[in-house]
Parts: structure tokens; C-alpha cells; sequence
């Protein structure tokens, strides 16, 4: 791998040219395209910084900083695929499975002794809630757009970007991705690459100002304490056990919303979540704090997150310590916990793998809340378990929906008044080798130039109180409107 230590260092025109060219010839006598790769490693680069450098309005990219780990940045698209219908998660399993051995690295894998082993290949993955667009239902419009509207983002979305930033704490690597096709253009991407990779190399962060306070558009509270309400009766009758109701809050500001601050301000008051932006290409990103992992694959090794049951936290430890025990005795909020953790056993179980876990849930303190969390791991053969197949069974847990899955859906279909897009949906990564890691995107909010709609939900069992259902979603609320102003 390449190593940039001076201006003059960056970029080998000639040798990238002649890595290409071979690549080329590759193409042409097995018929098939390639994905060339060509890593150099820099001087670290915060993932934010990354993107405040090379991110452009209309170009898709995907941004995931979780904690205590490398971040990855992706820019722009080499290849693509989109899926809907019962059957997305699949499409894009097949899609990953046609790319992931069309991958030439520079230099060749594997790599001598004294040269580090490249990056592998990655592909970035989301998904909307629900498998096509929300259907327009009987109670109307939404708050600010009809249900029926797209958020924007393809039910499965997936690709391989131009450019890849993988930073770590002692560097970063940049990694630059070239479609190769018997007839491909070579030069033209040569000189974007070395361009960009002077600018990354050359990049100053820039700590962004606070924005102007943006302005509530719509809250409508008694709408959704009528909903839970409503909710409650029907989990009174069964055989409903739980239902997750969202609510929206759309806010305006007087200029467009900073995405790269409102990353900044997530990373900075969400310390121990993951940190996440996607945009679709037409001027929107998802952004938020997950706190809740979906799956992680490391080398064979799968771990999920239970996550479900919450309460504030409080600044006086005496008092905070009182909530955390509250929430831990708590039988409505245990048995909200033991539904998701049954729920994702049982799922597990059903694709022959063996999930071990701990009896009683532990704590997640998170700067503002704290959540009922059991981890469950489990070995698998990435040959006859992907991870894709994973997400199917999993999406969505009932940490998100509710239970039984498909009752769940059909009442926040009637009940939520507004498209969930990428709310509560899986969004990651996929390596070539099968590792991976998603999470959910929760505490997230959707920009669209000068307004933003926020996300936020509460997992509705017997024993929820309207009241208390709605102070959850206005904390949640309130927290994610603190990183856009």
C-alpha cells in the first residue's frame, strides 16, 4: 500500500495508469468487469472531516462512525443496485455475491511480508422500513407531506463507492475504486482520484459555528397519545403483545441545515453511539445517533444487540441511580426486553445457528437515556449464512415494530400518519469477506436542505401509559433537535 508522507508522494500517475491498463487486460479476455482498488494511507482524518472535504449536494454517500472503532466514509457510486418487495434483502445478497470475487487490488493480495494487506472491498447497504412505499391510508395527510409520499431512499440500496476513507487512530486509508470495462476510460478517473487525494492529504477541519434555531412546524401531541390509546385496546384483546408507534417533529430553519455540524454535535452528545449519514443523491441524507446494533460479523463470529426498555437519566447521581434501579425491576419494561430477546432467538434458531446470551438484561447508559440491553452472539459459516439472510429474519425486531411482526405493521401502518423511510431500518456494511456490521437507524432525522423531519419511538405493551409514552418520544425528540441548532 502506498504511503503518503509529502505533496510529492501522493500519487504515481504512471504506476496507477499501468495497474489500470493490467486490470484492463484482465476485462478483455474474461469478458467480465472488473473493480479495481488502489489504497494509500494518510495522516488520520476524522470521518466528518472527510466528508466536509469531498462531499458533493447530488452524490450518494455513506458515513459510519461508530464508537471505540475505525469509521468509514464512502463517496459517490462505481456500481449499484436497488431492490423492493418480499425479496429485497435477497436481491441484494445476490448482488454483493456477483461483486464480491470482481475486486483487484493493488498490490496483489495476498501481500509480501513488508507490505501491509490492502483494505478489503466494501459494500454499503440501507434499507427503508417497509420493503416499498407506505400506501396512503384513509386518515389523511401526514404532518407536512401525504403518507403515501416517499422519503426518498430505495427500499434496498446498495453500492460500492469511488472513494473510501477507512480511519483508524494512527492513520487513515483512502482507497479509490475504478469500474473496468473493456472500453473504460481510464485517464479521466485517474486525475479525479489524484485530485482528491491531494485535497484529503491537504485537509484542514474546520470546526462549524452553531446554526440558527430552527423553527417547529407541527407537533401534534394528542395525536399520538390518541394513537397509543387506541394501540392499547388492541393489545387488551390479543393476541398482540407490543406495538412501536413513532412520531415525527418537522422543524424549518432560515438556511440550509449543516450536515457536517449536526454530525459533529451527534458525535460530541452521543459519545457511545454509532453516528451515521446516508443521502440518496437528490439533496437528502439520513442522519442520527443509533445506539442499537443489529448485527456485527467478525471473522465468523455474529453478535446482535436486544435493545428495548428505557429511562431518563438524571444529572444528581442519587437520583440517576434510583431510575437505572427503576428500570431494572420494572416488570412492564422487563417484559418489553424479553419479547425483542425471545423474538431474536427464535430467528437465530431458525437459520440453525445457536445463540448464547445472558438471563437478565444489563444496563446501556447513554448520555441522555439509559435502555434495557442483552448482547446475544453466535458462531455461523459465512458460506451457508449470509449476512443479508440475517437482516431478513431479523427486520424488524420488536424492539422496532412490535409482536406478532406482521399485526405490529399492519397497525403502525394505520395508526402513523407519516412515511418511516429509513426510520428504525437497517443501514451497514458488507466486506468482501462476509464480515459486516449494521445498525438501526433510530434517533435519526432526514434533511432535505433548510427542514429536517425528526424520528422517534416508544414500544407500546399492557401496562403503557399514553402520558408516559409521549414524554419517551419528546426526550428522543429533544435530544435529536439539539444537534441541528
Amino acid at each position: 500500500m502506498p504511503v503518503v508522507q509529502h505533496e510529492t508522494d501522493l500519487f504515481n500517475t504512471t504506476e496507477t495508469v499501468r495497474f489500470l491498463k493490467q486490470c484492463q487486460q484482465q476485462v478483455a479476455q474474461t469478458g467480465e468487469a472488473k473493480i479495481a482498488s488502489l489504497s494509500f494511507e494518510v495522516a488520520p482524518i476524522s470521518a466528518w472531516v472527510v466528508l466536509q472535504t469531498l462531499k458533493q449536494p447530488h452524490q450518494r454517500h455513506f458515513y459510519y462512525d461508530p464508537p471505540h472503532q475505525p469509521s468509514i466514509v464512502g463517496l459517490d457510486v462505481v456500481i449499484d443496485n436497488s431492490g423492493q418487495g418480499p425479496t429485497r434483502f435477497a436481491q441484494t445478497q445476490a448482488f454483493v455475491q456477483r461483486w464480491r470475487s470482481h475486486f483487484i487490488y493493488a498490490p496483489p493480495r495476498p501481500p509480501s511480508a513488508d507490505q501491509p494487506r490492502p483494505p478489503l472491498g466494501h459494500f454499503f447497504c440501507s434499507a427503508t422500513f417497509f420493503d416499498s412505499a407506505t400506501i396512503a391510508q384513509s386518515n389523511g395527510q401526514s404532518k407536512g407531506q401525504s403518507k403515501g409520499q416517499s422519503s426518498g431512499f430505495d427500499p434496498a440500496y446498495v453500492f460500492v463507492p469511488k472513494v473510501q476513507v477507512v480511519t483508524h487512530a494512527a492513520a487513515s486509508v483512502v482507497t479509490f475504486n475504478f469500474l473496468i470495462t473493456a472500453e473504460a476510460d481510464i485517464a479521466q478517473p485517474v486525475d479525479q482520484a489524484h485530485r482528491q487525494l491531494r485535497q484529503l492529504a491537504g485537509a484542514v477541519a474546520t470546526r462549524r459555528t452553531s446554526g440558527a434555531t430552527p423553527k417547529v412546524v407541527t407537533k401534534d401531541v394528542a395525536g399520538f397519545e390518541r394513537a397509543v390509546a387506541s394501540v392499547l385496546q388492541s393489545v387488551k384483546k390479543g393476541p398482540l403483545h407490543k406495538v412501536v408507534l413513532a412520531d415525527v417533529l418537522d422543524v424549518v430553519a432560515p438556511q440550509a441545515i449543516d450536515e457536517v455540524r449536526s454530525l459533529q454535535a451527534l458525535r460530541q452528545n452521543h459519545p457511545d453511539c454509532t453516528v451515521f449519514s446516508l443521502s440518496n443523491g437528490q439533496g437528502q441524507a439520513f442522519i442520527g445517533a443509533s445506539p442499537e446494533r443489529l448485527l456485527s460479523i467478525t471473522q465468523g463470529r455474529l453478535t446482535t444487540d436486544a435493545l428495548a426498555g428505557s429511562a431518563s437519566r438524571s444529572g444528581l447521581k442519587g437520583i440517576d441511580q434510583q431510575l437505572a434501579q427503576s428500570l431494572l425491576h420494572s416488570k412492564k419494561e422487563r417484559y418489553e426486553h424479553r419479547v425483542v430477546v425471545e423474538f431474536i432467538v427464535k430467528q437465530l434458531r431458525s437459520l440453525g445457528l445457536t445463540p448464547h446470551y445472558t438471563p437478565s438484561p444489563q444496563l446501556l447508559q447513554l448520555l441522555h437515556i439509559q435502555h434495557l440491553h442483552t448482547p446475544i452472539s453466535a458462531r455461523l459459516n459465512p458460506k451457508t449464512v449470509s449476512p443479508l439472510e440475517i437482516l431478513a429474519k431479523l427486520h424488524p425486531t420488536p424492539a422496532v415494530a412490535g409482536l406478532p411482526r406482521q399485526l405490529a405493521c399492519q397497525l403502525i401502518r394505520q395508526h402513523e400518519t407519516f412515511d418511516r423511510g429509513l426510520y428504525a431500518a437497517p443501514l451497514g456494511w458488507i466486506d468482501t469477506e462476509g464480515n459486516s456490521e449494521f445498525v438501526v437507524g433510530i434517533r435519526s432525522a432526514l434533511i432535505d436542505g433548510c427542514k429536517a423531519r425528526l424520528y422517534a419511538g416508544a414500544g407500546i405493551v399492557a401496562g403503557s401509559e399514553p402520558a408516559k409514552e409521549l414524554a419517551e418520544i419528546k426526550l428522543k425528540l429533544q435530544t435529536l433537535l439539539n444537534a441541528l441548532v
